[in-house]
């Protein structure tokens, strides 16, 4: 979808990565010191030049969480944000969803999944993953 002047509405967050089929997270690895930094440094940064991109594997383990109760007089529920570690060695700050009367558990395995909106906009959320995926 395309704006009035041919511009794209929802330009790709330089955290999203589609260049291998199913769209994944996206970081950068510094090329000296092989640290990983989420999300992508963009190529537009000073930085850029100094690291290469790396796509994140689809699952990681939570390494902390905490649980957010929204004001009553929203008619929010309440949502789990926590920071998840990847292979890569990463910890990535996102959203948990949890089906309903689950609790976050330290150490449990968790999938990054993309979330597009019929709108445009894409987030990532994590998701409880079968222990039993590789």
């Amino acid at each position: 979808m395309e704006g009035p002047n041919g511009e794209n509405p929802h330009p790709e967050p330089s955290w999203l990565d589609r260049s291998n089929g199913a769209p994944r997270l996206a970081a950068s690895r510094h090329r000296e010191t092989g640290r990983c930094v989420f999300p992508r440094v963009p190529a537009a940064s000073p930085a850029a030049p100094r690291y290469e991109p790396v796509t994140l594997s689809s699952y990681a383990r939570l390494y902390s969480h905490t649980v957010i109760h929204p004001n009553p007089k929203t008619g929010q529920a309440p949502f789990a944000l926590v920071y998840a570690d990847f292979p890569e060695e990463v910890r990535v700050f996102g959203r948990l969803d949890l089906p309903e009367g689950v609790r976050p558990s330290i150490g449990a395995r968790l999938e990054a999944v993309i979330d597009e909106s019929a709108d445009g906009n894409a987030r990532y959320v994590f998701v409880p993953a079968e222990e039993a995926v590789p």
